[in-house]
């Protein structure tokens, strides 16, 4: 279909793009085919090595409303940061390139949008595995406060902290670009960054989109740096916390749980990850050292559970405690993640 925008209403979908041949099609397919026709595609192709970049410039072909930038690989804060440079939509939406999206996804969330009066429209997801869907929502729809959306960000497990099944106003997030010093945890910095901006939120109870599960993730992949990247991406986000909330003791508690729940992804994918080498006195060291870290010894002592599978209270709770022998009977116990 050949197409091209109009400044009313005009919504802007960014999409980086990483070695995603296999997907790519199938995530620009479900975008040229909406029933809301207004969008603006901007695809950013940051170095792919594979034949992502030449399927994207096939589909720039096809349909005018797409854009292809192609740059050198920089991370998907930069990528994400070269769509917003030139945006021109009055409202803006994250898409990754493995995903895809319900057709219906853009005409439910800008009619939801503006009947609610509301600065962001966030849906449920689907999981995507190789093998079976597992649909992800909130149970109602609901809208949320400022402080509401800002505490259910710091709620790992909730799903708030990404970027992606949003539909935000441009203004809400004008001025504000992805960190790129932050590789673990650079969604949730953006939408906590956003939220001074908004006002109210709503909550779609509808999975319109379609997230591919990656065992490759930087968040699930072992990586020997993985502490440090989640060390600095912690500092900056602590920061930040600070100077804005200092007073509000809610969302410090609620920050506390946010570092804790990725001392978890530490343990997960570092210290009893199996293609960490070590023996398991050698593991349980690691552990150690983490748990040793200002910033973490911090958020162990003073999390307190909230918003915690019953498997990650119990995990939390041997390290608080320093039983470190049972935190790695318990990882070594699960297939994939605590």
């Amino acid at each position: 279909m050949k197409g091209k925008f109009n400044l009313e209403d005009l919504i802007t979908v960014i999409i980086p793009v990483y070695n995603a041949e296999k997907y790519i099609a199938e995530c620009l397919e479900s975008l040229i085919n909406q029933t809301y026709k207004n969008l603006e595609i901007i695809v950013i192709n940051d170095g792919s090595k594979d034949n992502s970049g030449t399927i994207c410039d096939q589909y720039k072909e096809k349909d005018s409303r797409i854009q292809v930038i192609h740059k050198e690989n920089g991370g998907v804060s930069l990528a994400r940061n070269s769509g917003l440079e030139i945006a021109k939509g009055k409202y803006i939406a994250f898409v990754d390139g493995d995903d895809y999206l319900d057709k219906e996804y853009f005409e439910k969330m800008l009619k939801i949008l503006k009947e609610k009066q509301v600065d962001i429209v966030l849906c449920g997801f689907n999981r995507v595995y190789d093998n079976n869907i597992e649909k992800v929502t909130k149970g109602k729809s609901l809208i949320m406060n400022k402080e509401e959306f800002l505490t259910d960000i710091l709620n790992v497990q909730g799903g708030a902290g990404i970027v992606h099944s949003k539909l935000w106003k441009k203004e809400v997030i004008q001025g504000i670009n992805f960190d790129k010093n932050i590789k673990i945890g650079e969604d949730s910095f953006f939408c906590i960054q956003a939220v001074k901006n908004v006002n109210n939120v709503y909550v779609l109870d509808e999975a319109l989109y379609n997230y591919r599960f990656n065992n490759e993730s930087a968040v699930r992949k072992y990586k020997k740096d993985f502490p440090d990247l989640c060390l600095t991406s912690m500092k900056i986000a602590k920061k930040y916390i600070e100077k804005e909330y200092n007073n509000n003791k809610n969302i410090i508690k609620k920050f506390n749980n946010y570092i804790a729940y990725h001392i978890l992804l530490i343990i997960v994918n570092y210290c009893f990850n199996n293609e960490n080498k070590l023996n398991w006195i050698g593991q349980i060291k690691c552990l150690k050292e983490v748990c040793k870290v200002p910033e973490y010894k911090e958020a162990i002592k003073y999390s307190n559970y909230d918003g915690l599978s019953l498997t990650r209270k119990i995990t939390l709770f041997t390290i608080k405690y320093k039983l470190y022998f049972i935190t790695m009977l318990i990882r070594k116990n699960k297939t994939s993640t605590i």
